[in-house]
């Protein structure tokens, strides 16, 4: 074993816990959280991550911080509320019939919303793209942006919760 596989073991026996409780708290999945930190160890293994000195600790959790947040980016607005739904270990336990209700509001909301609406509103929870970004790559206006996701959030309160306005 050469000193940088030394040096990457010791790294991972310090660190790999703390990395795991944060790839864990963003994530919301223990296997998913195991294989980012394994992921970002891989990478320094195989050269294609690069330590710096003298932080390598705080490099690691940038890079794992950072590898999170792609993997969440890439997420659809579906496997962000089912994955949501499905923590048992926080908030209290959401029902089938509860989660059948969420995947029914997503549906209606792609059949329904008018193509502008639906693309603007697939933007900020899919992509999480911030009014601004939104403006950007749909070449309209931040006014824009917001009157079609209010007009979205209006059309589901309509839908699935008719009384309350």
């Amino acid at each position: 074993m050469d000193i940088e596989s030394t040096e990457i073991e010791r790294l991972f026996i310090a660190n790999h816990q703390r990395l795991y409780a944060v790839a864990r708290q963003m994530l919301k999945d223990d296997a998913e959280a195991g294989d980012a930190v394994s992921d970002v160890f891989a990478k320094l293994v195989d050269g294609s991550l690069k330590l710096p000195q003298p932080h390598p600790e705080g490099y690691l959790m940038a890079a794992v911080r950072n590898l999170c947040l792609d993997r969440l980016r890439r997420m659809t607005v579906r496997e962000k509320i089912e994955r949501s739904l499905s923590l048992q270990d926080v908030g209290p336990v959401i029902t089938e019939q509860e989660r059948e209700r969420v995947v029914e509001m997503i549906s209606y909301a792609e059949r329904t919303f008018p193509p502008q609406t639906w693309r603007v509103f697939q933007l900020r929870f899919d992509e999480g793209l911030l009014y601004r970004e939104i403006a950007e790559r749909l070449a309209i206006s931040e006014v824009a942006v917001y009157k079609h996701l209010a007009d979205a959030l209006e059309r589901l309160k309509k839908k699935y919760n008719p009384t309350r306005r």
